[in-house]
């Protein structure tokens, strides 16, 4: 599923991804049934089954009432490891940093660097 602009295609961005749905996921996983952590975020696809897990990080995700919970870290981090070892790679965004005043620049570099990364090629309005 890709985007296609002025010749160029660009990977499918998709929103609230349930992973253990995913029939390339589930044949990887020597467990069946779901994830621990089966809900991402984004889900990013690209050429040759490379997988991209995007995650945006609210108080929710380190905290208990306002205050970090080492427990809750540990758990994010641990499911994260799984996931990579699954195949995916896996991004982090502080909710804090995606604000209306650095989001946007934040959000085009870290796609314009990914993209670097994987040979995708973007058409000239995306890289300007």
């Amino acid at each position: 599923m890709y985007f296609r602009e002025e010749g160029h295609t660009l990977p499918a961005l998709i929103p609230q991804v349930c992973l253990h749905y995913d029939p390339y996921t589930a044949k990887r996983r020597a467990e069946p049934g779901p994830l621990a952590r089966q809900r991402m975020d984004f889900l990013l696809l690209l050429p040759n089954r490379v997988r991209v897990v995007l995650e945006v990080d609210g108080q929710q995700h380190y905290s208990v009432d306002g205050k970090a919970t080492p427990q809750l870290y540990a758990q994010m981090v641990s499911e994260d490891r799984q996931l990579s070892l699954s195949g995916n790679d896996v991004y982090r965004f502080g909710g804090h940093e995606l604000d209306r005043n650095n989001g946007p620049r934040i959000v085009a570099g870290f796609f314009r660097e990914l993209f670097q990364r994987y040979d995708i090629l973007l058409p000239p309005s995306v890289t300007d």
